[in-house]
């Protein structure tokens, strides 16, 4: 059966209405136009008590739950803008996509989004609200803030590495026996393990998806070449 995954299996729509009955009795499934939502309130608790609420829409992608969700804040009160960590569209930038695959290992489950990336965001907006600072590390938007996550699993700013690495890293063929695509001469063992280790499960798309946004914004002529 083709379609989206809701389509595909009748049974993981009624365990995710399971899921939301028992965990975010305030958030309710539905499918539209092709896609499946979940709207509703969202609880930020802490002890046992809730300290926030926020109204929330949620896209699950088709391939759910192999790639991240998509979630707006509807209630008004995260103004579009980019300095508050909002898409154009109103949909929360929750991280990079390479960015949230590292956190999340991969698992991107709707309750172990909500719990973490989710309620991380909104946990931060709501202390902006009472003046204070963003409480997460404030990378910068788009292809320059992508590099500055990958200089702390790479050691490295310079994009050409960081690209040349996510490119090879996105060949399958790629083992820590390998030579590192960093050119030192080492196997990536002995050099940026490290960065193999966290890269090695993410899809080849994101990859090089994330390698070409860099090269197209510092190194135009690698992708003209």
């Amino acid at each position: 059966m083709t379609g989206p995954w809701f389509v595909r299996s009748r049974e993981r729509l009624g365990e995710l209405e399971a899921m939301l009955r028992a965990r975010f009795p305030t958030l309710h499934a539905f499918t539209e136009d092709g896609k499946c939502r979940v709207s509703g309130t969202l609880s930020l608790v802490q002890n046992g008590c809730a300290f926030d609420r926020y109204q929330i829409d949620v896209i699950l992608p088709e391939d759910y739950p192999l790639r991240p969700p998509r979630v707006w804040e509807i209630g008004g009160r995260i103004p579009r803008k980019a300095d508050r960590h909002i898409f154009l569209d109103g949909a929360l930038c929750l991280g990079t996509p390479l960015a949230l695959w590292i956190a999340l290992n991969g698992d991107f489950r709707l309750e172990r989004v909500l719990d973490i990336p989710v309620r991380n965001f909104l946990i931060g907006n709501s202390l902006v609200e009472q003046g204070e600072r963003w409480p997460h590390d404030e990378f910068s938007h788009g292809a320059e803030g992508m590099l500055e996550h990958l200089s702390e699993l790479l050691d490295t700013a310079q994009p050409v590495m960081a690209a040349t690495f996510l490119e090879a890293m996105a060949n399958s063929g790629v083992t820590k026996h390998s030579p590192c695509p960093c050119e030192s001469g080492k196997k990536i063992l002995k050099c940026h393990h490290a960065g193999f280790k966290a890269l090695r499960r993410i899809p080849a798309d994101v990859l090089e998806q994330t390698a070409r946004m860099i090269l197209k914004e510092f190194a135009p002529e690698r992708l003209a070449a």
